[in-house]
Formats: C-alpha cells, structure tokens, sequence
C-alpha cells in the first residue's frame, strides 16, 4: 500500500548534517586551470585546483622538450609544505571538529587558490602549475629570464608564508637546449623530464634538512643546475641560466658542484661568476652550519669558491650564500683633508692599502707635533704619486 500524502508531509524532516569538506575541499571551474597551451585538456586535482599530477607527467615531457629544442629556456620548481603533518595533528588535537586530513586540506586549497592567482598574474606564453604528492607543487613555465622568474618566485613564496598558517619552500632550476641528452632512444623525453625533477626534489629536501640541523627559518628558496648528462663543455654552463651573484646582505641558497680546476678543488656556484681578478666576498654557510667569509672567482663565466672537504661520490653541496658590503674607506680626518685641500691633491689616487697605512700612522700618532709632521709627510707622498704618475 503506498503511503497517502499526509503521511509523508506530517513525517519530521531530518536535520541537515554539516559537511566538514565543504570548507576545505572547494568548486572549481575547469576552465580556470593555472595553464598556458602545456598540459590543455588536463584534469584539475580536487583539492587544489591546479592541474592534476597524472595529467602533468603525461604531457609535460612532450612540452618541454618541445620548448627546448626551439631553444627557449624552461624554469622547473617545486615547492613542499613545511611541517604540514605537524600542523594537521596540532589542529585536530585542538578543533573538535577536524580530523584526518581536513587542516591539510585546508592548508592544499589555499596554496591552490594562491598559486592560481599567481600563476594568473605571470607573463609565461607557455606554462602550467600541477600537484605532486599531497603537499608538493609544480611550477613548469617558458620564461626569458631566470633573474626574473627567481624574484617572481619569491613573491610567491611571501604570499603564500602570509596567508597560511605554515611556510612553503621552493627548489627551481633552469633547463636550456644544451641539457638535453644527446642520446635519444625511446621513452628519453620521460626519463629526461623524471631525472630534472628528481633533482630539483632532491635539492628541496636536502636544503630542508640542512635548514632544520642548523635551526634556520623555512620558506627557503633553493637554486639547481640540471644534471650532468655527459661531458661538461669547455665553454662552460650558458650564462643566461645563472643567477647574479647575491647583493650586499641578499642571501641565495644554492646547491653547488663541486669539481677540480686545475688541481684545486672547487664548489660551482648556479650563479654568475664576478667581473674582475678581484672576485668578491661571500659570507657562506655549509651543511654542517659552519659559516666564512670566501672569496668567488669567475671560472668559465661561473661563480665558484674554493673548498677542500668535498668526499667521493659527492655530487651537490647545500650552500647559503650571503653578499656583503664592499669595506668602506675610513674617513680622511679632518686636518689631512685640509692640508689635501690647499695642496690641490686627490687623495682617491693613492691605493685603498697605502691609505690604510697612513692613516693609522697618523691615528697613532703621540703628540700633535708628531702627527703634523705624518700629516705633512702622507701630502708629499700624495704629491710625489701625482708627480710620477705625469
């Protein structure tokens, strides 16, 4: 017998039970996909709304060695959640209601939204951003500077530190036509594509747990080279793939190579070596915490520092890089810069060193009587430069 209206309306309705996904797992719209012309007709993953890993691994080895062959550079990153595990246990030990993997989730739709809009605001004309693992992304992109790509990177990086209750950490390298293998058998674009990835993973996690031995903050952001495939070129590394050398106080967190120069050894910095026989100073922080001043040379174009600790078998070394200032000349006192003055002297004409030296002599001099006479002395020694050098 059916059961008459009456019966259904007069049932009470059942409560509406809350949904604890709806908040973390969002809609998307598959059109609004973070990519440019690579991996079109991919699916979105669920949680993030980037393109989903499967999809990425099928199609990204075709597009990239498409885009190197033409001879465009391709910038690769990947970029991990710190300490997301920590912050899931942390929050369903304190929010009755999370559990499981609802504060990841949570913590994966932001880094998605975030990422999107990103990726929305960048000049790539080919390019694509996808999952990988449950708290990793891609970054995949044609780009014509690696300068550039690494400040837009950056900026990523902050946004994503400024709305998320953890940081995200970056590794990135720049692949030109020059690394791709010479050896082409079949199923070489994927392996090609697996093994750029796998360093840049590699170079992520290595300067994680380099970060966390030395207790240093996260959200880092970590340079590669691609891998060697065969011989390096004599010619050295194209330059547009290296990074400048950090500013005063800028810091760079690189993954060196070591490699013997003639009979020394070095560390090969992914950045531009300096102008000059000079070099320049590094203040440089190793995997055991240890930190120096070094000096960089150009070698082949290329920034390196010398080292003597690198074992067998070691192929990359976590490094922190940090620019310092150039030492400024003490200042000329007051009486030199007068007795200069009516001599009509320059006192820039006289090396960094010697000014050194003649200034302490009159720093330290005992008596006023004694330091006229230096005075005296450091002005015919500026005078007698100036005469020679007619």
């Amino acid at each position: 017998m059916e059961p008459s209206s009456t019966s259904r309306t007069s049932r009470p309705a059942t409560p509406p039970v809350p949904d604890p996904l709806t908040s973390s797992v969002p809609l998307f719209d598959p059109s609004q996909l973070p990519l440019r012309t690579w991996c079109e007709g991919s699916r979105e993953d669920a949680v993030t709304g980037l393109v989903a890993f499967p999809d990425f691994h099928s199609h990204i080895p075709r597009c990239l060695a498409a885009a190197l062959d033409e001879g465009r550079l391709v910038a690769l990153a990947i970029g991990d959640v710190d300490g997301l595990k920590d912050h899931v246990e942390r929050t369903n030990s304190t929010n009755p209601t999370s559990y499981g993997h609802l504060a990841g989730n949570e913590v994966m739709a932001t880094v998605g939204a975030t990422t999107r809009a990103w990726f929305r605001e960048q000049p790539f004309d080919s390019g694509c951003a996808a999952t990988f693992g449950g708290d990793e992304v891609i970054l995949a992109a044609v780009v014509d500077d690696a300068a550039q790509f690494h400040q837009a990177l950056g900026v990523l990086r902050d946004r994503l530190s400024a709305v998320l209750p953890v940081t995200v950490s970056f590794a990135l390298m720049f692949v030109t036509a020059g690394d791709l293998p010479a050896e082409r058998q079949r199923g070489w674009k994927h392996r090609f594509t697996d093994s750029l990835l796998a360093t840049v993973d590699r170079t992520l996690f290595t300067h994680k747990a380099a970060r966390r031995a030395g207790v240093g903050q996260g959200g880092i952001i970590a340079v590669t080279r691609p891998p060697l495939l065969s011989e390096p070129d004599q010619a050295g590394p194209d330059p547009v793939v290296l990074l400048p050398l950090p500013a005063a106080s800028d810091i760079v967190r690189v993954v060196a190579r070591p490699e013997r120069i003639g009979g020394r050894d070095f560390l090969l910095l992914p950045c531009r070596g300096p102008v000059g026989q000079r070099g320049a100073q590094l203040r440089v922080t190793f995997p055991t915490g240890s930190s120096r001043t070094v000096v960089a040379y150009a070698l082949r174009g290329q920034a390196a520092v010398p080292y003597a600790a690198v074992a067998d078998g070691v192929t990359g070394v976590p490094l922190t890089v940090r620019g310092l200032r150039d030492r400024t000349p003490r200042s000329v006192p007051e009486d030199l810069a007068a007795a200069l003055e009516r001599a009509g002297l320059d006192w820039g004409a006289v090396p960094a060193h010697e000014q050194a030296q003649v200034l302490h002599l009159i720093t330290e001099a005992g008596t006023e009587e004694i330091r006229a006479g230096r005075v005296t002395a450091a002005v015919d020694a500026v005078a007698a430069r100036k005469g020679a050098a007619r």
